[in-house]
């Protein structure tokens, strides 16, 4: 498996924790608590090693969000194994709404979603529709709500190096499923939080609670609890792939542009007003990055973006971070942050027009008006990859 293949999926787990790139909605740091009572991270060593010690695992889940707000709660079963061959999670995720919990009536299991060996499938049985995209072309998209089921911590490496090195808060006893643990409360660096039950005996952790503030400015929590967790069960690899059946829609899915594509025409307004239209610098070679103020994976990318306008002249390289899901003041926060390049506004629907489903996503067009490169989230080679896709564009000219 090649290395954006692997990124990709990673990106896709890492969205349960809001890491690598970010969606619509925003997860924001909460100020640190105020509390002297802070424990030593022996819990969180000994969560480490634990849960690096099996390498396949299958459970029950449950997600809901507190305060519900109405919200149904998402439940069902996970399978997952790190594959010998290429070191990645392979996932099978069956997951229902329950929209009256604690009735007794288990939740219909409505979506089926299998990352592979190579793809990634999205099976919707009333419809009886098949979505299958490969993780090279974005398919891990395609496991949706599905990422939040997943305990990212059974299938990393150092799954707790970040607790570790956060400030860590033990607030006592507590009891999930049958499962009794041991509750702390980590602050990491960032100011982000979240609540951590260990199990006692084993010290895996069986819930996790992810402090955030809504829209509103209000405290919400997303909590993943585990159940009749099995870290040896017998899991062959057909669990893996999801075989239509007869009368079952077969459908391609594609994350992004694909490459060699036109790329759509869009007219926006940049920062002093200015009309700013795709079609008046065909020609030349186009790079847009897809960004907002609250995003921290954006903001690691744009010193690369940055780096990237002052290296090639301008008449033949125009970049431009294009704004979306914005609630702040783009302009302002370029500013006080040292970057110069173009700024255009409200790009919402041109991020729709380019398939943008999470930010940063950086587009390359060629001189043809092509699409010419494509990525997603904070690549840590993005600055090499960037330049390269640049510089081969020049060199065909």
């Amino acid at each position: 498996m090649n290395r954006r293949i692997l990124i990709a999926l990673i990106f896709a787990l890492a969205a349960a924790g809001l890491i690598g790139a970010c969606g619509r909605t925003s997860e924001e740091p909460h100020a640190a608590q105020d509390t002297t009572e802070v424990a030593e991270n022996t819990a969180f060593i000994l969560a480490d090693s634990a849960s690096e010690s099996f390498s396949s695992c299958s459970y029950r889940f449950r997600i809901y969000m507190s305060p519900s707000s109405g919200s149904p709660e998402l439940t069902g079963n996970m399978t997952g194994r790190i594959s010998a061959e290429t070191g990645t999670p392979l996932l099978r995720i069956e997951m229902g709404q329950d929209s009256t919990p604690h009735d007794g009536i288990a939740a219909e299991l409505s979506m089926f979603m299998v990352s592979g060996f190579d793809s990634v499938y999205a099976y919707n049985p009333d419809e009886n529709i098949l979505e299958k995209g490969s993780l090279e072309d974005g398919g891990s998209n395609l496991l949706g709500p599905g990422v939040y089921a997943v305990m990212n911590e059974y299938f990393l490496d150092d799954p707790f190096a970040d607790e570790i090195a956060s400030q860590s808060v033990y607030e006592g006893p507590d009891t999930v499923g049958t499962v009794a643990c041991e509750t702390y409360l980590v602050t990491y660096t960032g100011g982000q939080r979240a609540r951590w039950s260990l199990g006692l005996e084993d010290n895996i952790p069986r819930r996790v609670e992810r402090l955030m503030i809504d829209g509103d400015g209000n405290g919400v929590s997303r909590i993943l609890e585990v159940y009749d967790l099995d870290i040896s069960p017998e899991i062959t690899d057909a669990v893996f792939t999801i075989v239509p059946t007869e009368g079952t829609t077969v459908e391609l899915y594609l994350a992004f542009l694909a490459i060699g594509t036109d790329a759509p025409l869009w007219t926006l307004t940049d920062r002093d007003g200015n009309t700013v239209s795709l079609e008046d610098m065909i020609g030349s070679i186009v790079v847009l990055d897809f960004w907002a103020t609250w995003c921290s994976p954006c903001v690691v990318v744009m010193p690369e973006i940055q780096s990237l306008f002052e290296n090639y002249p301008h008449d033949q390289v125009h970049v431009y971070g294009v704004n979306v899901w914005e609630s702040g003041d783009p302009a302002l926060f370029m500013d006080e942050s040292g970057f110069t390049y173009g700024l255009l506004l409200e790009g919402d629907a041109v991020a729709e027009d380019y398939k943008v489903t999470g930010i940063p996503t950086m587009y390359i067009i060629d001189q043809e008006g092509r699409i010419a490169f494509v990525e997603v989230g904070a690549n840590p080679e993005i600055r090499e990859m960037l330049f390269s896709a640049v510089d081969n564009l020049l060199e065909t000219e």
